[in-house]
């Protein structure tokens, strides 16, 4: 019974992630900062969490059958049906590792992109103040007229 009630609570949450990862994939779609290469890389995530959320429900309402019929139907089938609830585990677990790595990269290419930012804005604000220093506008004073 408890099995029945875990996977359930298992089921009504990989919803939950679902709507979620849904109404925040339709915010990044709009908004306004995204290029196109981010957009790629936000739509393969929308992807891969809604399979691993899609997942979970399955694997909850498996849960929750198991507990409640398969039992009865013999122990050849319900030996052959666990196998297969935990083979689907595994892959989820596959599936989460994956999101986790690609998380990491793109969290490292996120940084190396603001450094490279960083760089250029010290770059462009050491020229300014160069230019100021001068007190022009790199332009000679006459502005070539005599």
């Amino acid at each position: 019974m408890s099995t029945a009630i875990f996977g359930g609570a298992l089921a009504v949450a990989g919803l939950a992630m679902m709507a979620w990862h849904h109404k925040s994939w339709g915010r990044q779609q709009v908004e306004p900062g995204f290029k196109q290469w981010d957009l790629k890389r936000l739509k393969v995530r929308y992807r891969r969490r809604m399979q691993t959320s899609g997942m979970i429900v399955v694997l909850g309402v498996m849960l929750a059958v198991g507990d409640a019929v398969i039992w009865s139907l013999g122990p050849l089938v319900a030996t052959i049906y666990w196998i297969v609830v935990i083979a689907m585990g595994g892959w989820l677990l596959l599936l989460g590792v994956g999101d986790l790595l690609t998380v990491r990269v793109d969290s490292k290419l996120a940084r190396d992109e603001l450094q490279r930012l960083g760089r250029k804005r010290a770059e462009l604000e050491a020229e300014l103040e160069e230019i100021r220093r001068r007190g022009s506008n790199g332009e000679a004073k006459s502005n070539g007229r005599h």
